[in-house]
């Protein structure tokens, strides 16, 4: 690694550099069809408890702010509102994910980069270009932490989220390269998350407050606050208090910035909950057609051999499902639950799903197997036999969102629109397609805040 400059200093010229060079065509539109899946992931979840929770304490100061919350339309101080946003992005699980890294890279730059440029009046072009900026920050720190910062048990976007956030805030506040070194460097010695918080409302809160901590980073250096240098680096630094990987990988993984952009990696979700569940519950719908009222004897899904590590610790932790949180971390009940309701929507999560004796008895029967060929959760294979000792097989080697099935903007959009049609006015949902898509002319982002609103 450069002995003249540290790894935030390498990030900042990076992402300055391409502010001021342009960022290309297709990475913005790439990052419009992130907003876009956020606003699908989020529509939704206006009702849940823990956006209920912390949409109370975000008002509860008094008094209104310049930044909006999704769909409840509340005006808030920006680092609240992203705090609010960011939880709407996580509890339903139906945002992106790069999945080399474990994590949603999205949920924690977006609500930062709105409240930001909506306080900022930004135009919406240095919004969207801020927000493709952020991610690519965020994922070059992920990419040197993971997976072993995983392993460990971090949630990888509280750990760089609010790297990336900073970065993108950074950048809306027109702060020099010294104060935009610092305010990166202070994310990164303030980022946080366990994945013990899995299956309960904290994991929304992390996402939440990681949002929030890179919006007030750049904030405070904003002001004049300083922060050490090598901060990720050093000897008790991000990569040596969060991870095993090696140093060797930071100069490789820093020279590669911007080529090719990892934003193009991300994979989206047609269907609301964990990544590692999207092939299984594709090869369950696949096969329900063929069964010909058929009794399920048992299902065998040959997955990535980490999947199974992680649902026997959840199986362990949780045992059967018991909320709607639980239920979503749960790939056996969600296998079960699309084979029994021939579906999988935001239904299959609520009870009376995850309490239905049908669904579980069916779950008792699903088996994880290793497949040490698989090296990566996009794909599974999987085998049903039945009660007269006849087998039904398939298999999916990248599910649709995956970079190796990419997701059309039209099927994004219609996945969109389903989510969010039956709870806004009728319209709302291609008015709101229309500005996302249109959003680099607008003037600034309040046009696209106004629409979306639930009533």
């Amino acid at each position: 690694m450069s002995v003249n400059r540290t790894v935030a200093e390498r990030l900042v010229a990076f992402a300055g550099d391409r502010a001021d060079s342009g960022v290309p065509d297709d990475v913005r539109h790439e990052a419009k069809r992130l907003l876009l899946n956020q606003l699908k992931a989020s529509v939704g979840a206006t009702g849940h408890e823990v956006v209920r929770i912390l949409h109370e304490w975000g008002g509860a100061t008094g008094g209104e702010g310049n930044a909006r919350v999704l769909w409840l339309g509340t005006r808030m101080e920006p680092g609240r509102a992203a705090m609010v946003n960011g939880a709407l992005f996580e509890v339903l699980d139906f945002h992106d994910t790069y999945i080399p890294c474990y994590m949603h890279a999205t949920s924690a730059v977006l609500p930062a980069v709105l409240a930001a440029a909506e306080s900022r009046a930004n135009s919406a072009r240095e919004m969207v270009e801020a927000l493709a900026l952020g991610i690519e920050v965020e994922l070059a720190c992920a990419r040197a932490l993971m997976p072993t910062g995983y392993y460990r048990g971090f949630v990888p976007a509280g750990l760089t989220g609010g790297v990336g956030a900073a970065a993108a805030c950074s950048l809306l506040a027109g702060l020099d390269s010294e104060r935009m070194r610092n305010a990166l460097a202070i994310a990164m010695c303030t980022a946080f998350g366990t994945y013990e918080s899995v299956g309960s409302m904290t994991l929304s809160y992390i996402t939440g407050a990681t949002a929030m901590s890179g919006l007030n980073a750049a904030d405070l250096a904003g002001r004049g606050m300083d922060a050490p240098g090598t901060a990720f680096e050093g000897d008790k630094g991000m990569r040596e208090s969060y991870s095993d990987e090696p140093a060797e990988k930071i100069e490789e993984i820093l020279d590669s910035l911007g080529d090719p952009w990892c934003i193009h990696g991300q994979s989206y979700k047609s269907v609301p909950t964990e990544t590692i569940t999207h092939a299984p519950i594709e090869c369950a719908l696949e096969l329900l057609p063929r069964a010909g009222g058929r009794k399920v004897e048992r299902v065998r899904i040959m997955v990535e051999p980490i999947v199974v590590d992680i649902c026997d610790e959840r199986m362990e932790r949780f045992g059967d499902p018991h909320s709607e949180l639980t239920a979503r971390f749960d790939l056996c009940f969600c296998v079960a639950a699309a084979w029994r309701r021939g579906r999988f929507t935001l239904d299959e999560m609520r009870e009376p799903a995850y309490t239905d004796p049908d669904i579980l008895a069916l779950r008792s029967r699903v088996e994880l197997v290793r497949d040490e060929g698989r090296e990566s959760f996009d794909g599974c294979s999987m085998e049903i036999e039945f009660s007269d000792g006849t087998t039904e097989s398939t298999s999916v080697d990248a599910f649709l969102g995956s970079p190796g099935r990419r997701m059309s903007d039209e099927e994004l959009a219609g996945i969109f629109r389903a989510a969010a049609e039956p709870v806004l006015p009728a319209g709302r949902a291609e008015e709101i397609l229309a500005a996302v898509w249109d959003l680099e002319s607008a003037p600034d982002i309040d046009g696209l805040m106004r629409l979306c609103r639930v009533g």
